[in-house]
This record gives structure tokens, C-alpha cells and sequence, in this order.
């Protein structure tokens, strides 16, 4: 791992809590500024269920930048099922996700009727089943937090400050860095990023996540971006496979990623992926017990090489 990924692990490992993501924070305003950066803090006051306060961190001006790089560095809850993303089989992705609901309707019904079965009484099989699935719901929200979240999204912020690190100064003008809060929280953090710079609405943005592991690095744009020859030409000049590692620009067919790119038209979605026979190309965050340093070198000098075209 590199040394950001190393230093984030060991003393950041979650980023979920109000105090957590603060401390997180100081650090990555410090180690921005120590690469020459002068970085602010960008609040947004949102709804609870949307992700209540959330704070990203911004370095560069947004609104003078070419080209926006992004990630999320929250780290999710843990989850009823392991997580796992096809990014290119939408339908099998949503059928995944239906499960967890579907378990919770039915491990509520199950056991609810179990219980007032055994003492007889089932006069409380509605009500116990209503507080058995309330109970699932508020874990779903304010359950454990997920420790095992190197691939979501540590990997991704590591990829962006790599990328600072290496982008040398005649083209820090050209992009600019927002590490978002609220990945997890409807995406509260990239929409607030959104509101505070209308421009991104119309600019080039690379959202990058789950970048841990996989041979496959794949780029995803939104549909709008499909059509932008000039940012596809770019990014195709841009960015190499090395050794056994392929990068790979999809342009057509379904897909869905599900991250910061959603919030906005203009964005191409980065992640690592995996092969697996019937369910095509997947992404699963917590097999992922290391971040592979060659995904990350491979992100930074594409991304460098990107900012260089868009400067010309």
C-alpha cells in the first residue's frame, strides 16, 4: 500500500462517526498542505435521514478547474449481506440489493411468528413482527460500522492524494480535489459540492471508488458523458495497463455504479474490478484486505496525463 493508504488505515481505519470524519479531516488538511495545496472546508447542513452535517474538504478552485477529481471518504455501516457491485449487470445488482429488504421482511415475519407460535398467542404476531422489522430498519441505519472498508473508500482517497502528490504545479490550476462527505448519506456531500459550485454541472468529473484490488481498472461514464468525444479521446490517451493490469473505457451497454459520480452529468466512475463466471465484471469491497500500489500508480499517472490534455 502506498503511504497515504498505510498512514489512513492504521489511524483513520473509520470514518463514519461526527468525531471520526473531524479527526480524519485535520489530517488530510495537513498532508494536503504539506504538498502544497491550500485546502478549505465546505459544510452543508442537510436533513438527518439524508446525512445531517456533512463536510467535504476542497482543494483547488472548483470553479476555474477544468477537471474535477473526487471520492468519498466516509466508510459505510456494516451490512446485513456481504456488499457486492456489478456495475455492468444493473438488473443482477438491483436483484442483489432487493435481498436485504426482502430478508429483513421476511427474517421479521419468520421470527415473530415463531415466537408468538410457541407461547400461543397470536394476537401478537402483527405487533411483534411490526417491532421486530423497526428494530431491522434502525440497525440498517445506525448499526456497527463497517471496519473492513479499504476498497469503499479509503483506496479511492488514497488514489486522489497520490494523484495530488504527483501533479506537478504548471497543472494544479487546471484541476481541483473535493474529498466528500456523505457517500453514504444519499450522497449528501457531492450534492452539496454541487450547490456550492453550479459549474461542476458542466465540467468533467472523475469520481474515484472501490480501486483496491482487480486486474481491471473500468471507467464508466454517465450517459451524458458518452457523448463527449473530446473528454472519451482524452481519457483513452491517457490512461495504460501495466503488466497484467488493463484499463478499460465501457461506453455502451447498461451500467450503474452506484457513488458520487450519480450527483453528477458530466462524471466518469472508477473502480476495480473482478471477473466471475455468470456474474461478469464485480466489485466485492470486503474480500479486499490490501490496496494493490499498482492500481494506485497506474490512477495517478493517468490522471496527471489527463490534467495535462485538458490544460492544452
Amino acid at each position: 500500500m502506498s503511504k497515504f493508504a498505510e498512514r489512513i488505515y492504521r489511524e483513520f481505519p473509520v470514518r463514519r462517526k461526527p468525531e471520526e470524519k473531524e479527526k480524519f479531516r485535520l489530517w488530510l488538511m495537513g498532508a494536503l498542505r504539506e504538498l502544497g495545496y491550500d485546502p478549505k472546508l465546505q459544510t452543508r447542513e442537510t436533513a438527518l435521514q439524508l446525512g445531517g452535517r456533512v463536510t467535504n474538504v476542497v482543494a483547488g478552485d472548483p470553479e476555474t478547474a477544468k477537471l474535477l477529481l473526487v471520492a468519498h471518504y466516509d466508510t459505510p455501516i456494516k451490512s446485513l449481506l456481504p456488499p457486492l457491485i456489478m456495475p455492468t449487470r444493473p438488473v443482477s445488482g438491483f436483484l442483489y440489493m432487493a435481498l436485504t429488504p426482502a430478508c429483513v421482511l421476511l427474517g421479521s415475519f419468520v421470527l415473530s411468528f415463531a415466537l408468538t407460535f410457541a407461547v400461543n398467542a397470536p394476537q401478537w404476531t402483527l405487533p411483534m413482527f411490526l417491532v421486530l422489522l423497526v428494530a431491522a430498519l434502525l440497525y440498517l441505519r445506525f448499526g456497527p460500522s463497517e471496519t473492513n472498508n479499504l476498497s469503499d473508500n479509503t483506496s479511492g482517497v488514497a488514489a486522489l492524494l497520490e494523484t495530488a502528490a504527483a501533479l506537478t504545479p504548471r497543472y494544479r490550476g487546471e484541476v481541483a480535489f473535493a474529498f466528500l462527505d456523505g457517500g453514504f448519506g444519499g450522497m449528501s456531500g457531492a450534492k452539496g459540492f454541487r450547490a456550492k459550485y453550479p459549474s461542476a454541472k458542466e465540467k468533467t468529473v472523475i469520481n474515484l471508488n472501490c480501486v483496491a484490488q482487480g486486474d481491471e481498472l473500468l471507467i464508466l461514464p454517465s450517459k451524458y458523458s458518452r457523448w463527449n468525444g473530446e473528454a472519451l479521446d482524452a481519457i483513452l490517451d491517457s490512461f495504460d495497463g501495466e503488466g497484467n493490469k488493463t484499463v478499460f473505457l465501457k461506453t455502451d451497454g447498461l451500467v450503474y455504479y452506484p457513488s458520487d459520480n450519480r450527483a453528477f452529468r458530466y462524471s466518469f466512475a472508477i473502480c476495480a474490478c473482478e471477473q466471475l463466471t455468470g456474474f461478469g465484471r464485480i466489485i466485492r469491497p470486503k474480500r479486499n484486505q490490501s490496496i494493490d500500489s499498482a492500481n494506485l500508480d497506474i490512477l495517478a499517472k493517468g490522471l496527471c496525463k489527463l490534467a495535462e490534455k485538458y490544460n492544452g
